[in-house]
């Protein structure tokens, strides 16, 4: 049975026009609704959240669009094939290149690498040197209408974790006097994770060391074992045990011809000295620790700008008040530190200034245009970051500085425009935002093109639905002039 159905739209419409309707404005269509076995009519409220981007349909020719790469950092087992991915979409179908630290690339001529078919993605099969193609790449896919780059890729091999064999003298060490145990696991890449076996309450910091405070009898173990966890493959290598020997008073005594510390002021074991400092970067994992030898124990307590630190839900302390972890560090997390180790003989302080910086982020990112001739259109490459990012603009990978002018283009930081565009226009523009912290990198292609409109999709669609529920409708539709839309 069929219904005309009353849509309401809430929408905010920036890049097509979808008709005249205001807020709560009430549009007919004619619409199929298969109900079960009640027959009153059922009104369906639309609620608009977004719009859909114009996309050109595949058999409209168009400029190369990269829609699959690897990540900037890419890690690869040398052992199995070194897989670097790079897809893209374009009409005619792009064809690809690669350069390998800046120069062409002729994976042709190498024997051991390989590009897939009507792909880019590079296989690379060096059992024997993998460490020669350690290196930046980037893909480049191509066709008459512009050029499309990846990032840059860095091409990493993941090291096998093995430590040293290597035989550990024991440790002796008189009761009551500090005490660190050294990690030093392999350095990977990836960073492995840390963690000591033991049962004792003892503090492992940053750095993945074991430290003791001061060390008591039933701290003398045969078996301190440091544990490192390699994430790429899920590899957990182990080092040789440590043998500690606590000595009483006694040995002490016998051992050092002189009396055993009883009691003593706090000292710091990390960090050292009265200050240190830190930086950070946005969205990172930010540690502050203070770990402090003495007996009794010493208790740490923390300040921040001169006031008692306020721990909120994004800080979590840890190993007894020596370690704060914010997971996702932000800018307000800058400031002094002030870390304070108290016992019963004295209190020593520590300040840590952190810096929180930022890698370029975007604010905003190109998007595709696609325009008639004569049209006007602008590309937007708005990103922050500390120190704020600088913006290179550039079409088909060349600087747009050295690029062929065209007295219709102007670029003005992080906007480009494009005045009563021409065919010559066509092509694929690339924006660079960095810093010293890293970069992004977009493509945004600029289509100059006349299409007459089209609505793309069945034209006759039966939507069976549950009554009282709600329905989203879309309508994919596409046309250059950009074509009005009406329901």
């Amino acid at each position: 049975m069929s219904y005309r159905c009353c849509l309401f739209f809430h929408f905010s419409c920036s890049f097509f026009k979808i008709g005249e309707l205001a807020d709560q404005e009430c549009c007919w269509i004619p619409c199929t609704v298969k109900m079960g076995t009640l027959l009153e009519p059922a009104v369906l409220l639309l609620l608009w959240q977004g719009v859909w981007a114009l996309d050109v349909p595949l058999e409209s020719e168009q400029p190369p669009t990269i829609i699959k790469q690897s990540l900037k950092e890419h890690i690869v087992d040398p052992k199995d094939t070194m897989v670097i991915e790079c897809e893209a979409k374009g009409n005619p179908h792009p064809i690809f290149s690669w350069r390998r630290n800046g120069k062409y690339f002729n994976v042709a001529r190498d024997s051991q690498t390989s590009m897939r078919r009507r792909s880019g993605t590079l296989d690379i099969y060096a059992r024997n040197n993998p460490g020669d193609y350690e290196a930046e790449y980037q893909c480049i896919a191509s066709n008459e209408y512009g050029s499309a780059y990846s990032n840059k890729i860095r091409l990493q091999l993941s090291r096998a974790p093995v430590w040293p064999r290597e035989i550990l003298e024991p440790v002796v060490v008189s009761v009551g006097l500090p005490l660190v145990l050294s990690c030093d696991p392999p350095p990977g890449p990836p960073k492995p994770e840390t963690y000591w076996m033991s049962s004792c309450k003892v503090s492992m910091g940053v750095n993945g060391d074991l430290y003791f405070s001061n060390v008591l009898i039933n701290d003398s173990a045969t078996d301190y074992c440091c544990n490192a966890r390699f994430p790429y493959k899920n590899i957990i290598q182990q080092k040789m045990p440590v043998v500690v020997k606590v000595l009483t008073s006694e040995q002490s005594l016998k051992r050092h011809h002189s009396r055993t510390v009883a009691e003593a002021a706090p000292t710091w074991l990390s960090p050292t000295g009265s200050s240190s400092s830190v930086m950070v970067l946005q969205g990172e994992e930010l540690f502050l620790e203070c770990i402090a030898a003495g007996v009794p124990t010493p208790h740490i307590s923390w300040m921040k700008d001169g006031e008692a630190l306020s721990v909120t839900s994004r800080m979590r302390v840890k190993n007894f008040n020596k370690m704060i972890k914010i997971p996702k560090a932000s800018f307000d997390d800058a400031g002094e530190y002030v870390c304070t180790a108290t016992n019963k003989i004295g209190y020593i302080e520590h300040t840590i200034t952190v810096r929180v910086k930022a890698a370029p982020f975007w604010l905003e990112r190109p998007s595709d245009l696609i325009l008639a001739p004569e049209e006007n259109g602008q590309l937007v490459c708005r990103s922050d970051g500390a120190p704020r990012p600088t913006i290179r603009w550039f079409i088909n990978g060349e600087p747009i500085e050295t690029a062929t002018p065209q007295p219709n283009r102007h670029v003005s930081g992080e906007t480009l425009t494009l005045r009563s565009v021409t065919v010559a226009n066509t092509g694929v523009y690339q924006c660079n935002a960095s810093n010293q912290y890293g970069y992004l990198f977009a493509n945004a292609f600029v289509n100059v093109l006349h299409a007459t409109p089209r609505i793309m999709g069945p034209r006759n669609e039966l939507i069976k639905v549950i009554e009282g529920s709600r329905i989203f409708l879309h309508c994919r539709y596409f046309g250059s002039p950009v074509p009005d839309l009406r329901w």
